[in-house]
């Protein structure tokens, strides 16, 4: 049987799941592989969309949003505007003020600031503020708008990179989250005797795993995680154990010789 359709009847079969115990290790490593995969990929999706949004507004940002500006000798200098500059974009209220005219008291209570004054700039996410002095920096926002083109076009391999870590974070996860439904698997042998080895135990926890993470990725999709996600999760892990469990043949009593 393929991997393919070992997938397709770990979600709703417990029968087919004890007949696979007597797969071998390689193949079923393979198989969360390919489980973490198809796991994976409504995050993978998601995380490319955003950074690929995220680059092409902050292009629109810098090009049609705002007045020039140029930072030099630790101060900042508006061009062809009035200042002091203020605007909500994208629920972040931005500011550039060369005049001294705001300080960090005329934005408390924003939420999301990206401001640039006289002789500082400030960001405030989520109500964290952070700050720092120019110093030696210099740049214009034509300078900032190439750095962030150049940035773009390697945009792809970065996001290529962030992916395969995730991947690999999850997939170690995942493996960790196998040695622990095997555990179970462990308890459940001293109520459901069986003539089970423990590399059993371990193949067959791989593919009671298959649909407690198809059905968290889903409900992770559609906003529930946490606390919540958590709790559904070993719920039908040890509902789909207890299932296999009971669908496993029992050794038959040995006959006393009279």
């Amino acid at each position: 049987m393929n991997v393919w359709k070992s997938f397709f009847y770990s979600l709703f079969s417990p029968t087919m799941i004890g007949r696979f115990r007597r797969q071998k290790i390689g193949r079923t490593i393979l198989y969360v592989f390919l489980l973490v995969l198809i796991t994976n990929i409504p995050a993978a999706i998601s995380i490319s969309s955003f950074a690929v949004t995220a680059g092409d507004r902050l292009q629109q940002v810098l090009a049609e949003d705002i007045p020039d500006y140029e930072v030099a000798s630790e101060t900042l200098a508006v061009e062809d505007g009035e200042t002091p500059f203020s605007a909500h974009i994208d629920d972040t209220l931005v500011i550039l003020d060369d005049s001294g005219e705001v300080t960090p008291s005329d934005f408390e209570g924003e939420a999301n600031v990206t401001a640039l004054l006289e002789d500082r700039a400030f960001m405030v996410a989520d109500g964290e503020v952070e700050q720092m002095e120019y110093g030696a920096f210099s740049f214009t926002k034509s300078e900032l708008q190439e750095a962030t083109g150049s940035f773009l076009e390697l945009l792809p391999a970065f996001i290529a990179l962030i992916l395969i870590l995730l991947y690999l974070f999850a997939s170690g996860m995942k493996f960790i989250g196998v040695f622990a439904i095997s555990g179970i698997g462990l308890l459940l042998k001293r109520i459901y005797p069986a003539r089970l080895q423990y590399r059993h135990l371990w193949v067959m926890s791989a593919y009671i795993a298959t649909l407690p993470s198809v059905a968290g990725t889903f409900l992770d999709v559609f906003g529930h995680n946490g606390d919540f996600l958590f709790f559904i999760y070993w719920l039908l892990v040890i509902g789909i154990s207890i299932l296999v469990f009971r669908t496993l043949p029992r050794p038959k009593p040995r006959v006393r010789a009279e």
